[in-house]
């Protein structure tokens, strides 16, 4: 789709489940930073669906007060999925059924059965349903038939080289009745080494009635390019690769509305940007808080940039207020715009 030519994906649906999405761009689910604050500052740039952290269905049946923060929403990110794991059908559906009498405005359940980490599959939740064809069948539709919402999934490729079961998982997770199923082409051995293979999931969209999102290595828009031309995905799910670079997820999103390629954020709107997420932050966890995990994520805006590298330390070393980081954010525009 280079510029003038016409754009075969505006006559594509997007639609999951009942709801129409405004951009093929979704916002992935991470640990630690998809909060509120972060999904709310992202929604502006042209997502079409954010996701919640990991929300554990045992932390909601046991009432635990740091789970029941992740499921805060709010009415201008939607629309929003809340993102659930758990390890068996009876606790996953206990969970729905503690959030649907709450009052948490959402619009999907998403499943994680990708989540590689050992302290989660242990337990059986994340990738170790792949190994489970049949109790996940009966889970999912379980699930699909008691929410009052649609339900998606986010699964990897297998649990490792030798059990790649993409297609049978598809299989099963359509026959359940799922509304959109995430790929991350990775298997659960690799957890988030090597190269995600989007080789291996080239024809996966033949066999799907559902609408298919592909994750995993999209850092650029080319990469988001690449990875569609070759799965032939309806939607784009996007990670750690717009943390610090929210700005890729409007190129994607422009891309894959118009054909047309636009360029990276400049320094100066790096700048805005930085600031813009931690008022946001700060609103929602307080100053001390916010400055504090500000640190991990702040150097990330500037990534990339010459010249940058003593500003990116003092922002991950120097920084525990807000004052802090507006003079490091004006040596920055003095020296360096």
């Amino acid at each position: 789709m280079e510029k003038g030519r016409s754009n075969p994906f505006l006559f594509w649906s997007m639609k999951v489940g009942n709801i129409e999405l405004k951009s093929r761009v979704l916002l992935a689910p991470m640990a630690g930073i998809t909060n509120v604050a972060y999904r709310t500052f992202m929604k502006e740039f042209g997502i079409g669906i954010t996701f919640t952290e990991m929300v554990s269905d045992c932390g909601i049946i046991y009432e635990n007060k740091e789970t029941y923060k992740y499921l805060v929403t709010s009415p201008s990110e939607h629309p929003v999925a809340i993102q659930l794991f758990g390890g068996s059908k009876d606790t996953i559906l206990k969970a729905l059924k503690i959030i649907e009498l709450q009052n948490i405005d959402y619009d999907f359940i998403d499943v994680n059965l990708g989540c590689p980490v050992p302290k989660v599959t242990k337990t059986g939740a994340g990738s170790a349903w792949l190994k489970r064809k049949d109790e996940l069948y009966d889970m999912m539709s379980s699930l699909v038939k008691e929410s009052k919402k649609p339900v998606t999934a986010k699964v990897r490729i297998g649990w490792d080289n030798q059990s790649i079961n993409i297609e049978d998982i598809v299989t099963v997770l359509q026959d359940a009745g799922v509304s959109l199923i995430t790929i991350h082409p990775r298997t659960r051995n690799q957890l988030y080494a090597g190269n995600a293979n989007y080789e291996r999931i080239k024809n996966i969209k033949s066999i799907m009635r559902s609408p298919l999102a592909i994750s995993g290595d999209i850092f650029t828009l080319d990469d988001a390019i690449r990875a569609q031309k070759m799965t032939n995905a309806d939607f784009i799910m996007v990670a750690r690769g717009a943390l610090g670079n929210p700005f890729l997820i409007t190129q994607i999103d422009n891309y894959f509305k118009t054909g047309n390629k636009i360029e990276k954020a400049t320094l100066d709107d790096q700048i805005k940007y930085l600031r813009e997420y931690a008022k946001s932050l700060i609103n929602l966890k307080g100053e001390y808080a916010a400055i504090h995990e500000l640190r991990g994520i702040a150097p990330h805006f500037f990534k990339g940039f010459p010249n940058l590298k003593k500003y990116r330390l003092k922002l991950s070393t120097e920084m525990s207020t807000i004052a802090d980081l507006n003079a490091i954010l004006e040596e920055i525009k003095v020296n360096l715009l």
